[in-house]
């Protein structure tokens, strides 16, 4: 299983990476939005891709159709919702308050006016064409073999370096891309370990559709540097990080 793992990151990177490299070309021969949107969303289902692909390899004697229902069958306890939802929501209050303290930005300024459209095109853009694999397949087979933080940070490691084409194409350069990348895979790191702990208290994708859904949602409303807002964010979730698995010490470690 280790091998089937290691092919399927593989095969992931290689679909992103050749749809982003897509996405740019389309952008100077169609100038097009839509086509420029629709490709990204395709490029963040990659994970789920490789994923349908692959399964008769993964699985030989599996059905795809009942692995995707089981992967959502599980009851979810409405605590665990309101927990993540709640906490989420703190942290987004919590960078909002710091960006005016420190720099002066008035709350009501950070905000986009466009709510509803975020909530949409993010919940397709990424919760819902990754979680299946990254969640459902690799984290699930990783606790297999390893505890539950360990998982949880291979699985966040692997997640944030097939961002690597994003941090590229970020603008930025220097001291300030390394500092971009740091906060992004450590806000990634973070967010795997908050997902894993949750995860494991229902074992229902909702859960990491949820978490991953709030927080790009947030980030993309947030308007402004977003370097700055990235990196209170990251040192945010990295602090929740932390709480969770100095709580949960034995059940990280140890599950």
């Amino acid at each position: 299983m280790n091998g089937v793992i290691k092919k399927y990151i593989l095969w992931t990177y290689c679909m992103f990476f050749v749809f982003l490299l897509v996405t740019v070309l389309s952008m100077f021969l169609f100038k097009s939005q839509h086509v420029v949107g629709i490709l990204k969303v395709l490029a963040s289902w990659s994970a789920t891709f490789v994923f349908v692909i692959m399964f008769y390899k993964i699985y030989p004697q599996g059905n795809l159709w009942n692995f995707i229902k089981s992967q959502f069958s599980e009851k979810i306890r409405i605590s665990t919702i309101i927990s993540v939802v709640l906490v989420q929501f703190l942290i987004l209050v919590v960078s909002l308050f710091i960006t005016n303290k420190v720099w002066n930005i008035p709350i009501s300024e950070q905000l986009t006016t466009s709510f509803l459209i975020l909530f949409g095109y993010n919940l397709i853009l990424g919760p819902l064409g990754e979680e299946l694999g990254w969640r459902g397949f690799v984290l699930n087979e990783l606790q297999k073999r390893f505890s539950p933080l360990k998982a949880a940070i291979i699985v966040g490691m692997a997640w944030g370096f097939w961002h690597t084409p994003l941090w590229l194409l970020s603008g930025y350069s220097g001291l300030l891309l390394v500092q971009y990348i740091i906060c992004f895979l450590s806000a990634i790191v973070a967010i795997s370990i908050i997902i894993t702990a949750f995860y494991n208290l229902n074992h229902n994708l909702m859960i990491p559709i949820i978490i991953h859904q709030f927080f790009n949602y947030y980030m993309g409303i947030q308007v402004g540097d977003i370097l700055n807002t990235l990196t209170i964010t990251a040192l945010l979730y990295v602090i929740v990080a932390v709480i969770i698995v100095l709580v949960n010490y034995k059940k990280c470690l140890y599950q």
